[in-house]
């Protein structure tokens, strides 16, 4: 295979003479086949003559790995370069490093665009390794916890084969490679991982001795949407040279972003000013006007459209809401890495005015995702909410931060509004999930999902979590399920006393808690004044086994926190984010478990620790719970009333109209054909055309908010809410499980959590 790679390569490369001191994006690869158990192996190159742009080329490893031995495998007969470890780790470090550099001769830049190896697992079951590529001090990451086929004994297989696609990577000036970390793996000198064929492709550029410089190209697409002044006016730049591109969109037309050839968008602001570094074809993106209106919805398909309306909606206030649909799919704002501090990740997008609805076509078929690069509580939400009356609904948001177990800050919604919703939603990341982020705001969710391990509900302001589902999951997420310990809230709170503005802190009222973790608590104080309140919570079996905590538990050599018995009595964390903080005020009420018996303490008096420390009761009598009721929380708004569905009746088939009878509280009605969207019509419609076959159209009608209620198939009428995760949900929820997801059966239909049918 290596022989056919390189003549491969050769046949379609550049051809680079073996004098020449110039390339030109010219195709190289560095290629070891790794078949002698040394460090000491030289690489080939294809072209032959392109080493010449090479200063260095070398294999080293981490203190923690022993010298590596020759190895061959049962199946295939393949010899690798097995590398054993000095001590056993739990994750990646520079101790357990491979690593494959090239260092580049002045003038010459790399820029890669696909890495690829071949890899054994030797005489054990155990054992994983991360992938990174690494240029000029930053790292990539392409892998993590992979865990390859064994290579002799026991469940022997073929030989695992790794390709990562590095298209649109930055180009390496001074030094790139590929770092593979091993850890898991027992001491002994015959179990370890292997290496094989390691190649690494890309293009060369540059004069050796000479300044590298740069291309840059701006198109604008469509042609004619609008004009871009690049400043100063090129074509070539210095690498490293400050690049500022200004666009003006033409009449009829929005901008959606910046974009590489690849298609990423690399910002969406007007002005976008970047440091070169790598000959660049960037493309000004724009969509019309009119393809972005239907009724008085915004219907967009993709993430450029997605971010178009917002930011449409940010230019142009009005006193009315609006609202952007999001048809199924997914909408991916990438990978992207932090600016300088104090800058706006171009990875997010703010809601900076009011009376925004952000409405999903479902729960299920919509996710929002995003990759961060650096862990971050405030800078890594790709929505971030600083208007009054927000309303979100059906939709997942799904932060996909490469979270260690131990810290990795990474947000889904950073909300710093002001009566704000969420209903129906989906919120998925590792800590931090949900970030409140305004002293004196009111929030309301409802039926929306948050999973998460550490503080994953955090922040100020007074919420009101109503019938949720709180999914506590793995903190050692290498390391399958149920290790770790985990922690569902973490309030800042700001008023003194429970009736201050911003003193009401965090209440969850009739939720469901499941878990994956060793161990769970219902949260910790962060500052201030920290408050939340827990009552009429259901608690899945395992949630009701496993919910306690050692807040002293030391942590044993391999990093893993010492396994102790449960001690029940903390329920919460008695002990702060922050030392110093005055003691948690905690309060929980009829706790139950799936069958509904009470399972929370008749009392339970902590000592919060803090500065003073408090001793309180944190059971709750039934009389005491009256202040946490909704209307008490929020005496001039309810935002449980927003979040009602109207029902579609009477929904029949006549020939090719569809008609249903008009509901004077609907704001609008979705049609769908099979789950596809077909149209949205005015609140005042009560008929549409239809084309094609009959079979499979449904009817949903909108509240007031903009969001949708549950489907009306022909010839059936819907009066079914959300089934709501109460006691009897709760219960009911546990009696099937289907694809890994709860699923709640009502009068013999079955539907998920947020009370969506399933067929």
């Amino acid at each position: 295979m290596r022989k056919i790679f390189l003549t491969t390569l050769m046949a379609v490369a550049a051809v680079i003479a073996v004098h020449a001191q110039t390339a030109n994006n010219d195709a190289a690869g560095i290629s070891w086949t790794l078949t002698t158990g040394t460090m000491t192996e030289t690489p080939v190159y294809a072209p032959a003559g392109s080493n010449q742009f090479f200063e260095k080329m070398e294999i080293t490893k981490g203190a923690g790995l022993n010298n590596p031995v020759a190895k061959t495998s049962d199946v295939g007969n393949i010899t690798q370069t097995m590398f054993p470890v000095t001590s056993k780790t739990s994750s990646a470090s520079d101790a357990n490093a491979v690593k494959f550099l090239i260092t580049l001769k002045e003038g010459i830049a790399f820029t890669p665009t696909k890495v690829s190896f071949k890899s054994f697992r030797w005489k054990t079951d155990k054992g994983n390794f991360d992938a990174a590529w690494v240029s000029d001090g930053t790292t990539k990451t392409l892998a993590s916890g992979a865990h390859p086929n064994r290579g002799a004994g026991t469940g022997a297989g073929e030989v695992s084969s790794y390709s990562y696609d590095l298209s649109g990577t930055q180009a390496s000036e001074q030094q790139f490679g590929l770092a593979v970390n091993i850890y898991n793996f027992d001491v002994a000198a015959d179990k370890g991982l292997s290496l094989g064929d390691v190649t690494i492709e890309g293009t060369l550029y540059g004069t050796v001795g000479q300044p590298l410089t740069y291309t840059l190209s701006v198109n604008v697409s469509p042609e004619g949407a609008g004009t871009v002044q690049v400043s100063p006016v090129g074509p070539s730049y210095e690498s490293g040279q400050l690049v500022t591109l200004t666009q003006q969109p033409a009449e009829g037309y929005v901008f959606t972003g910046w974009q590489t050839s690849t298609g990423k968008t690399l910002s969406t602001a007007d002005t976008y000013a970047f440091n070169i570094k790598g000959n660049m074809a960037l493309t000004a993106k724009y969509v019309t006007e009119a393809s972005l209106l239907v009724n008085d919805y915004t219907v967009v398909s993709n993430i450029d459209e997605f971010r178009a309306t917002i930011k449409q909606f940010n230019e142009n206030p009005s006193a009315l809401r609006r609202f952007i649909f999001l048809k199924n799919g997914t909408y991916d704002y990438g990978t992207y890495k932090n600016p300088e501090s104090g800058a706006d990740p171009y990875g997010r997008d703010t809601i900076m005015v009011d009376n925004v609805s952000v409405i999903g076509q479902s729960t299920e078929g919509v996710t929002i995702t995003i990759t961060p690069t650096m862990a971050s509580v405030s800078r890594t939400a790709p929505i971030v909410i600083k208007g009054t009356g927000t309303y979100m609904q059906d939709f997942t948001i799904h932060n996909n931060y490469n979270y260690s177990g131990d810290d990795g800050q990474a947000a889904t919604i950073m909300d710093k509004g002001h009566h704000s919703i969420g209903k129906n939603l989906r919120l998925i990341s590792k800590q931090d999930t949900y970030y409140s982020n305004t002293d004196n705001g009111q929030l309301y969710f409802e039926t929306t999902e948050f999973q998460g391990t550490v503080d994953y509900i955090c922040g100020r302001g007074d919420v009101f979590f109503n019938k949720c589902r709180l999914m506590c999951v793995n903190r050692k997420p290498k390391q399958g399920d149920y290790q770790g310990d985990t922690h569902i809230a973490a309030p800042y709170t700001i008023g003194e006393n429970f009736d201050d503005i911003g003193g009401h802190g965090y209440i969850f009222m009739d939720c469901y808690v499941d878990c994956k973790s060793k161990t769970w608590d219902f949260g910790r104080g962060w500052r201030v004044h920290p408050r939340a309140a827990f009552l009429n919570t259901t608690l899945s079996e395992d949630a009701a086994k496993r919910i306690g905590n050692d807040q002293t538990s030391g942590k044993a050599a391999d990093g893993y926190a010492v396994t102790k018995p449960i001690d029940y009595t903390l329920r919460v964390g008695t002990k702060g984010v922050q030392s110093g903080e005055p003691g948690f005020e905690f309060y929980e009420y009829n706790t139950m478990n799936e069958q509904g018996d009470v399972v929370s303490p008749e009392s339970n008096v902590l000592t919060f620790q803090g500065s003073p420390s408090r001793t309180a009761e944190t059971i709750l009598k039934a009389d005491e719970t009256d202040r946490f009721q909704l209307r008490n929380v929020y005496p001039d708004w309810q935002p449980d009333k927003d979040c009602l569905q109207v029902s579609v009746t009477a929904c029949k088939l006549t020939g090719n109209t569809l008609s249903w009878t008009t509901d004077s509280k609907a704001k609008a009605f979705l049609i769908e054909k099979d789950g596809e969207f077909v149209a949205i019509v005015d609140g005042t419609e009560n008929s549409f055309v239809v084309s094609g076959s009959a079979d499979g159209y449904t009817v949903r009608a909108a509240n007031m908010m903009g969001g949708f209620g549950l489907a009306a198939p022909i010839g059936t009428t819907t009066g079914i809410n959300a089934p709501s995760l109460n006691k009897e949900g709760c219960m009911a929820a546990q009696k099937f499980i289907l694809n890994g997801r709860i699923v709640i059966e009502k009068e013999g239909i079955r539907y998920n959590t947020l009370g969506q049918q399933i067929k």
